[in-house]
């Protein structure tokens, strides 16, 4: 059952934590304790209806959140700290333009993401990397799926705009590496 549900809601709780956290490593670390949690607390999900149980893992994560910026002693201080870290990453030797172009590209994006409210952040990371519809995203956030999508709307005209692209052409992105 633990395999199960590790199989079935990982990426989608990945994906939120990512959102929320705006890190992959603490989204990663984050995502680790949720399911420490739910290995701890198997015999009370066991109780739990199997169409309940996302919303009992995701309220798992938001509390997970929820303490993590509570131990923090200062969002601004975590996000300077990563942007730091970020930085002080090494530039690859040779002339490599189009990889430096494409990876310039990539910071761009991340960024604009990074910029993004927390909600459209991560209502748009549960889409693209969560893989979730607008329902699912819905029912994890407690939303209706129209108001799911409307978010994951307003998101991508925020970053079109931010990085001066059609949204067509962002929808266009996402749809590619969601079939890669």
């Amino acid at each position: 059952m633990f395999h199960d549900l590790y199989v079935a809601y990982s990426r989608q709780v990945y994906s939120y934590l990512l959102g929320r956290t705006g890190s992959k490593d603490v989204a990663a670390d984050l995502l680790h304790d949720v399911y420490l949690r739910i290995w701890n607390r198997m015999e009370a999900l066991e109780r739990i209806p199997e169409e309940q149980r996302i919303y009992w893992i995701f309220s798992i994560a938001s509390n997970l959140v929820k303490d993590y910026y509570r131990k923090s002693s200062n969002r601004r201080q975590a996000e300077e700290q990563l942007r730091d870290r970020n930085k002080g990453a090494g530039a690859p030797a040779g002339d490599l333009s189009q990889l430096l172009a494409g990876r310039e590209r990539y910071r761009e994006l991340e960024s604009a993401i990074g910029a993004l409210p927390e909600e459209l952040r991560c209502i748009l990371l549960m889409k693209v990397v969560g893989g979730m519809n607008s329902s699912r995203i819905g029912e994890a956030l407690g939303m209706p799926a129209g108001t799911a999508r409307y978010k994951i709307s307003q998101a991508r005209a925020l970053l079109a705009g931010r990085l001066g692209l059609p949204q067509t052409e962002l929808a266009a992105a996402e749809r590619s590496k969601s079939n890669g």
